[in-house]
């Protein structure tokens, strides 16, 4: 059974609430302290100085400019972890998928919110750091997420949702909000 198959069968079954713990614990890990430490600490802290890297960081600007991309990432990962809890009836983990599409603000300004949210933070922290190699693990983190939703997600959702999604696919951006929302 291909990793699509598996995700549509997740998430339509009900999940058990030992599960729904795990659901509501695991993301809490790894978007707080798993990929942290791998974005921030160990290129900060050990790349940095392994390479002889400068750091940019420090000025007025970079701390606005990263303070900006924080507030951005967190506004939109709240905004649309409540979207999902509220109108989809689920949570960003496959074990407790939303049980219904999500049309209506934030995703009508992109069909990734939580990525826009999580990258806009990611990167908020590492320009306010001032690491290069931070910069570049979440340019790398990047590419890698936006492949799974590209590839994996997308399809899992075309299966889930069939022509709804295909037709909401078709007019809302895949990431970068639309100014104008309906």
């Amino acid at each position: 059974m291909k990793l699509v198959d598996k995700l549509v069968a997740v998430s339509q079954n009900p999940t058990p609430a030992k599960s729904r713990v795990t659901a509501v614990v695991a993301p809490i890990f790894v978007f707080f302290f798993l990929f942290p430490t791998l974005l921030f600490l160990i290129p900060n802290f050990l790349l940095d100085k392994w390479l002889n890297l400068p750091t940019f960081g420090g000025t007025a600007v970079t701390s606005i400019i990263g303070s900006v991309l924080i507030g951005l990432g967190v506004f939109f990962l709240l905004w649309t972890i409540k979207a999902q809890r509220e109108i989809g009836k689920g949570t960003p983990m496959p074990l407790m998928a939303t049980q219904k599409l999500i049309i209506q603000k934030p995703y009508s300004y992109c069909r990734n919110p939580l990525a826009f949210g999580l990258l806009n933070f990611y990167f908020g922290i590492a320009v306010f750091m001032g690491s290069i190699s931070s910069v570049a693990a979440v340019s790398v983190f990047t590419a890698v997420i936006l492949s799974y939703i590209k590839f994996i997600e997308e399809k899992e959702l075309e299966k889930r949702y069939g022509h709804d999604y295909t037709a909401y696919k078709q007019t809302t951006p895949f990431l970068f909000p639309k100014l104008k929302s309906a």
